[in-house]
């Protein structure tokens, strides 16, 4: 659980499909199964099943909304881990519980305790949308798996030959595979992806020297020392001591420093 979860659950088609699925999901199963006692609590004992069914599914509608948008109006700033994303999942799921005891509440009023409506509607509501949270969330991870692990077939126009201070090719690679350039002292390191390997390649050259074709294949000077591919940043982040950090997509490559110059120019492209 340490491990964060994908980039993609910050994106707009991932917020929307949340927002949108879990109070349809809601509506449909408790108007066809009515489970628990979902009947008895929606009715309030005077016949508002129906009236109260529609007026916690907008509840839940309107909660969800939010809480997505936030995630994706955050998503330069936040970078959850699951236990986190957890978190926030329940902390959604009860304050839609605890909008929905208001009228709910009201109805009852007069014959059961609002506190104990207010547990029925957090443990009833919590049974009922725990199945969209864990099939959508498996869905989104193992979509980014798949995406992650998939190699498709490579393109010549985008194959960058990266030639030495002789004028020597050393090396031919897809820029979809590069990660970053870093420059060292006489040398660049390409850290690019090989096959299924991440490979770190060292050739003696300059930036200066590979500043134009690194350009044209959409690599962007992200430092002084660094060029990035803007495609495998996941998030551009402010470290502990204020400098700003690019995480990349692909687990164990460290994070790429982006100055102060670059860093509009960076986020403008996530």
């Amino acid at each position: 659980m340490s491990e964060n979860i994908p980039r993609a659950f910050y994106k707009m088609p991932t917020v929307i499909v949340f927002f949108v699925t879990l109070p349809l999901f809601y509506f449909l199963f408790v108007l066809i199964w009515r489970p628990f006692d979902m009947e008895e609590l929606l009715a309030v004992g005077k016949d508002r099943y129906t009236l109260n069914l529609i007026v916690t599914t907008l509840i839940l509608l309107g909660t969800s909304t939010i809480s997505r948008m936030l995630l994706f109006l955050l998503r330069n700033k936040l970078d959850l881990s699951w236990a986190a994303y957890i978190i926030w999942c329940i902390g959604e799921t009860a304050f839609a519980g605890l909008m929905f005891s208001i009228p709910i509440g009201i109805g009852w009023g007069g014959v059961k305790p609002y506190f104990s409506v207010m547990l029925q509607c957090l443990l009833q509501l919590g049974g009922i949308v725990i199945y969209p949270y864990l099939i959508l969330s498996m869905a989104v991870h193992i979509k980014e798996l798949a995406r992650r692990g998939t190699a498709p077939a490579t393109d010549e126009k985008t194959l960058i030959r990266f030639y030495d201070e002789q004028k020597r090719l050393k090396l031919i690679v897809s820029s979809e595979n590069v990660f970053y350039i870093e420059a060292d002292e006489n040398y660049v390191h390409i850290v690019h992806l090989d096959g299924a390997k991440v490979k770190d390649f060292q050739l003696r050259s300059s930036m200066h020297a590979l500043e134009d074709i690194l350009s044209r294949h959409s690599l962007v000077r992200c430092h002084r020392s660094f060029f990035v591919n803007p495609a495998h940043v996941e998030l551009v982040r402010k470290d502990e001591s204020g400098y700003a950090i690019a995480r990349l997509d692909r687990e164990g490559l460290k994070p790429v420093p982006v100055s102060k110059r670059y860093y509009g120019a960076i986020t403008a492209l996530l």
